[in-house]
């Protein structure tokens, strides 16, 4: 934002970073305007839409297989909305995905919107961000080797 170099700053670099990631949309992307941004854009969508905007290589195979969405913003009592092409009515319900799964991606999501958040001073501070995320890990590492175990078991 052309701001002076700071913490704060680095901060929402980060935040924008995890959700590009983990989105699969650079902020530059052309659906970018009009003031939707990146963080608004998942601001939006969370955690009723995520399945639509999530970047589908992150999704388990059976989401992978599904049409993919192609996500629409549209304006709407003055604010943007997501919005679910026509073409995307085939996507799997969202209570077929793995609630872990669906969990730990909401919590990844939701840490990056605290980093980028509008103002500085409203931003999380790093140590905060570290401990989610690695209490998001957990929990994922935990919900996966219960379910290898349980397949090792029927095998």
């Amino acid at each position: 934002m052309g701001g002076e170099v700071s913490i704060e700053a680095d901060m929402y670099s980060y935040g924008i970073l995890l959700l590009e990631m983990f989105l699969g949309k650079r902020p530059t992307d052309d659906m970018f305007k009009d003031g939707l941004n990146l963080h608004n854009f998942a601001k939006m969508a969370l955690p009723e839409k995520l399945v639509q905007i999530v970047d589908p290589i992150l999704l388990p195979r059976e989401f992978d297989e599904a049409p993919t969405a192609i996500v629409a913003t549209r304006e709407y009592n003055n604010g943007n909305e997501i919005q679910v092409d026509v073409e995307a009515q085939g996507i799997p319900n969202l209570c077929q995905m793995d609630p872990n799964v669906h969990k730990c991606l909401v919590s990844i999501l939701e840490t990056g919107l605290a980093c980028s958040m509008e103002s500085p001073k409203d931003r999380i501070k790093m140590k905060e961000v570290t401990r989610e995320l690695h209490l998001i890990k957990k929990a994922f590492l935990g919900s996966t080797i219960c379910k290898c175990e349980f397949r090792r078991i029927q095998v």
